[in-house]
């Protein structure tokens, strides 16, 4: 078993950097500090995240850690009130704390005791949350966030009866078994009853992770590079397979994770991609895709605009306007004359014609003179105020436009007069 865990720490390339060691106090995470210690060649720091919520025996475990610890650094954070879901909260404390001890340069990377037991766990969960080919990766072996795995071939049992055979100690945790945890419910009821069907069913969950880990590094290698707006001709040729794995990576890059985002709501995009008419949107976990025009915007509610000023020169027959200039977002109804024709259309009309998409239309920016357009942002000078021979004073402005920069959702956009 040490044998493995070293093959484990070569194959991640780690051997020789500062790891921090993950330890609860239960068996798994005992048993990779023992191997740990054991095997790599570098600097180990023990970490414990005390979440303090089972009163005296949460402080037993922290001191049973640093008992463990012995001469080795060990560093301890304790978490906060619960928020929300006890699992998912506990979770993220940890992932927080061990975050915070890499920035803070102790470790180099953190490595957690997820045995192959866990990710056969994992990949039934997965699969009854209505996982994808994506999901079916269960935990990684190494994660962008800094967390090493090299107990992943390692079965549960079999680090019990090593730590027996060794005659080493650990600490259960009473809510493992607690059954209002779905892990334990799978854990306790689900597998035992696979075992009988398939003794092996372990070794086959965790193997299907893998696999399904080595081609979705493959396929990701494949996909192209993320964008706001895509265009929807462009999805709807590509195999469907290749489709929902774009359109994952796609609301992966718009809201930064894939939280809560299950193959129904990639479904939900899908069906807007191939949708047969123009125009519609989409409200998922965190995102919102909006389709007009052929194209497709993915975007956060809220985020932050990214925005660059523009100067441009008006000039206006100044005896035409009939009051003082204004400036305001275009209106339902608005009506702008374009050079060439005899009468004002709808300035909606002009979008259309145009293939302005409507989140370019957010507070679309206008100058009226009270009671017509006298410019229209990228349309220009109303025919009906601009200069001609007969004209005999002309106004002349610069209009600063301060835009959001439209590889970015639009969100608002503002310009500044100034008469010259």
């Amino acid at each position: 078993m040490l044998d493995a865990v070293a093959a484990a720490l070569d194959r991640l390339g780690v051997s020789g950097a500062t790891l921090g060691v993950a330890v609860s106090g239960g068996a798994d995470s005992v048993f990779l500090l023992h191997a740990l210690r054991a095997v790599h060649r570098g600097r180990l720091v023990v970490l414990h995240v005390n979440h303090g919520l089972r009163g005296s025996a949460s402080e037993e475990d922290e001191a049973f850690v640093r008992r463990l610890a012995g001469e080795l650094p060990c560093a301890v954070a304790r978490g906060g009130p619960v928020e929300g879901n006890l699992e998912q909260f506990c979770r993220r404390t940890r992932l927080r704390c061990f975050a915070e001890w890499r920035e803070a340069g102790l470790v180099d990377w953190v490595a957690t005791g997820h045995t192959a037991s866990d990710q056969a766990e994992t990949v039934l969960l997965r699969l009854l949350r209505g996982t994808g080919p994506t999901g079916l990766r269960g935990v990684l072996e190494r994660t962008k966030s800094g967390l090493i795995r090299p107990l992943l071939g390692v079965s549960r049992e079999a680090v019990r009866e090593y730590l027996a055979g060794q005659g080493m100690a650990w600490h259960e945790d009473a809510s493992n078994e607690d059954p209002r945890f779905l892990r334990n419910r799978v854990r306790r009821e689900v597998l035992p009853l696979l075992r009988e069907l398939s003794p092996a069913v372990e070794g086959h969950l965790a193997r299907l992770a893998g696999i399904a880990a080595l081609e979705e590094g493959y396929w990701r290698e494949q996909m192209p590079a993320a964008a706001p707006v895509r265009e929807v001709g462009a999805l709807r040729e590509m195999h469907p397979a290749l489709r929902r794995r774009v359109l994952r990576d796609w609301v992966a890059a718009a809201k930064g994770d894939l939280r809560r985002m299950e193959e129904r709501h990639i479904g939900q995009l899908e069906r807007l991609v191939m949708d047969s008419r123009g125009e519609g949107a989409v409200t998922l976990p965190g995102v919102v895709a909006t389709r007009s025009f052929g194209a497709i915007r993915m975007a956060c509610p809220g985020a932050a605009d990214s925005r660059y000023t523009e100067e441009i020169v008006l000039e206006l027959d100044e005896e035409r306007l009939q009051g003082e200039l204004r400036l305001r977002a275009w209106q339902p109804g608005d009506r702008f004359q374009p050079a060439g024709r005899s009468e004002p259309i709808l300035l909606k009309r002009l979008f259309q014609v145009a293939r302005v998409p409507l989140w370019e239309r957010e507070n679309w920016p206008i100058v009226t003179d009270g009671v017509s357009i006298v410019w229209s942002n990228r349309f220009g000078v109303d025919a009906r105020f601009a200069p001609n021979g007969d004209t005999r004073n002309i106004l002349r402005f610069t209009a600063r436009i301060s835009r959001v920069d439209e590889s970015i959702p639009s969100s608002s956009t503002s310009c500044i007069l100034r008469k010259q």
